[in-house]
C-alpha cells in the first residue's frame, strides 16, 4: 500500500540529487524542504547513483578502516601485558618470600 507512493515519488523527481521525506497521517510520503543533513523523520529518497555509491565493499572497507589492529598497535598491546605480568608475577614472588620470614 505505501509502495504506490514511494514509486510515484520516484516517477515524477529528477533522480539527481537526494531528497528528504516525511510521512503524512494518512501513510504518504512528502518531500520535505528541509536539506537531507537535518532531515527530521529519518527518511531520505536517494538517486541511483547514491545508491550505487553505498554497496557492500565500501561499507567493509570502512568497518576494517576503523576497527582493523595495525602492528604496531599489537606490538604495544602485547608489551604492556607482558610487562604487566612479569611484574605482578615478581611482585608475587617478592611477598611471598617476605611472607615466610
Amino acid at each position: 500500500m505505501k509502495l504506490l507512493p514511494i514509486l510515484l515519488l520516484l516517477l515524477s523527481f529528477n533522480s539527481n540529487a537526494a531528497y528528504c521525506l516525511y510521512e503524512l497521517n494518512n501513510g504518504n510520503l512528502r518531500i520535505d524542504s528541509t536539506s537531507v543533513e537535518s532531515c527530521p523523520s529519518g527518511l531520505i529518497l536517494l538517486s541511483k547513483s547514491d545508491y550505487d555509491a553505498i554497496n557492500i565493499d565500501s561499507i567493509v572497507a570502512t568497518l576494517i578502516d576503523l576497527f582493523e589492529f595495525s602492528a604496531e598497535d599489537f606490538a604495544l598491546f602485547n608489551a604492556i601485558c607482558l610487562i604487566g605480568f612479569i611484574s605482578g608475577h615478581s611482585i608475587g614472588r617478592v611477598s611471598r618470600i617476605l611472607g615466610k620470614t
